[in-house]
């Protein structure tokens, strides 16, 4: 049995009555909005009207979607290449360009760790690390899962590189987060064995080794790639039970988006790890074993969490269910601090449906939609007028971000995306650094040019 829809509640005040004579409390003294926002413009109801609620791709179109935009790990060999199409082995030459390809600063002092600013030694050390000179000519590739989330990284370093003492929200040695359980393939690792550079989701990075369960074999790894049966997380997140059994998996924060292999209740005992399963769903998760080697554990979720068996149903309407239950959520780049980017939260919701988007923003903007508009050279009242008849749930691209379209209002194009840094009319900056609604038309960038002037790119996925 699939669940049908999202169960949303939509609470427009917060009631503290106690009594006939007593008042309630008005949630606008408590909730502060964005600019041209109010609280009921928060609720997926609001934007509804504008919705079918049809299903806009059907899964075998999603699959032809997939196949056609895929996930691509760069120029691996002689071509393009996604992370399935990788054999047993690859050349180490291009093992050592992939690990030597890496930047530091023009100005080490610009950069900070612990409050003080690094130095031309310490990239050094960092570039040492990489170890390229011990990369053989063919490389066996090691195909596993991860197993925690983490940050995959530039340099094999758990150092929080911010561009200013005080930050905390960008850490210049993070390429991407780096989810639990999905797939991945490693290349190489430091001399101390402590850290390995795999490639993963369309990168690759540097991942601590610990977070990494490896499978016997590419035959074992592609088999676990697609269970028959899964779950996908439809909630902002979702907390695993705790199992005092397996500390390896208990209270782990699974994000939105991620698919959880799910067993039938005929193929497991009655009782787990000295508990009754009943009420829950049961998954079979991958956890690290002494050896680095993966080993599968059987972990609880209650069927009151907010789950779907199978992939959502491809509609406008869940597209707005679930980017509404990111609002206010904190911004974190490249999904530190177990949150994430404009990017990244697109990707977990259209994930949702089964439907991969690439990593960056600028590559979403370029998938092949149903319906793509080139609006750059477009008027504002040119680009207004388009976004008028642009259905609920459409990507939006300007340069270095992406928001999910949410319909118009008072003549105003309304958009949701997780954002780090706007400006306003009088070019005051807003380190808003959280999912946050936007009226296009009056929100700002640096140079002065509204939201809507800047965008570039329309994609219907």
């Amino acid at each position: 049995m699939k669940k049908t829809g999202i169960c949303t509640a939509l609470a427009l005040a917060v009631m503290m009555c106690t009594g006939a004579s007593a008042e309630c409390a008005d949630i606008n003294d408590y909730v502060r909005e964005p600019h041209n926002v109010s609280y009921a413009m928060t609720s997926p109801a609001y934007w509804t009207e504008r919705t079918s609620g049809d299903i806009i791709r059907t899964p075998g179109q999603i699959a032809g979607f997939n196949e056609e935009n895929p996930i691509l790990l760069g120029d691996m060999s002689e071509g393009d290449m996604s992370l399935y199409d990788l054999g047993d082995t690859i050349s180490g030459s291009r093992v050592r360009e992939l690990v030597n390809g890496v930047t530091s600063p023009d100005d080490p002092s610009s950069c900070y760790v612990g409050g003080k600013p690094t130095t031309e030694a310490y990239w050094e050390g960092l570039k040492e690390k990489l170890n390229s000179d011990a990369v053989p000519d063919t490389v066996r590739i090691r195909y596993g899962f991860s197993t925690e989330r983490a940050s995959l990284r530039i340099y094999p370093s758990a150092d929080f590189v911010g561009e200013d003492k005080g930050d905390r929200f960008y850490d210049v040695m993070v390429m991407s987060e780096y989810m639990p359980f999905q797939p991945l393939a490693a290349v190489h690792e430091t001399a101390d064995g402590e850290w390995l550079y795999v490639l993963f989701d369309g990168f690759g990075g540097w991942v601590q080794k610990k977070y990494v369960a490896f499978c016997e074999s590419r035959e074992d790894w592609l088999s676990r790639c697609e269970p028959d049966d899964f779950l996908v997380v439809t909630g902002r997140e979702i907390r695993l039970q705790y199992d005092e059994k397996c500390k390896a998996l208990s209270n782990q924060l699974i994000p939105m988006g991620t698919k959880l292999p799910l067993v039938k209740k005929k193929a497991v005992p009655r009782f787990i790890n000295d508990r009754d399963t009943a009420g829950c769903y049961i998954v079979k998760l991958p956890v690290r074993n002494s050896d680095g080697m993966i080993a599968d554990r059987y972990s609880l979720i209650s069927v009151r969490e907010d789950v779907n068996i199978g992939y959502l149903d491809y509609t406008d309407r869940n597209v707005l269910e679930l980017a509404m239950k990111r609002y206010g959520d904190r911004y974190g780049w490249a999904g530190l601090g177990h949150s994430n980017d404009c990017s990244g939260v697109t990707g977990e919701i259209y994930r949702c449906f089964g439907i991969k988007l690439p990593r960056v923003s600028s590559q979403i903007a370029a998938v092949k939609g149903t319906k793509n508009y080139d609006v750059r050279e477009f008027t504002d009242e040119q680009k207004t007028e388009l976004l008028s008849t642009v259905p609920t749930g459409a990507v939006l691209y300007l340069k270095g971000h992406i928001m999910i379209y949410l319909g118009m209002k008072d003549g105003a194009p309304y958009c949701i995306s997780a954002a780090g840094t706007y400006y306003d009319a009088d070019g005051n900056v807003y380190d808003v650094n959280c999912v946050t609604i936007n009226d296009m038309s009056e929100t700002y960038r640096k140079n002065g040019n509204s939201w809507l002037t800047e965008l570039a790119e329309i994609v219907v996925v």
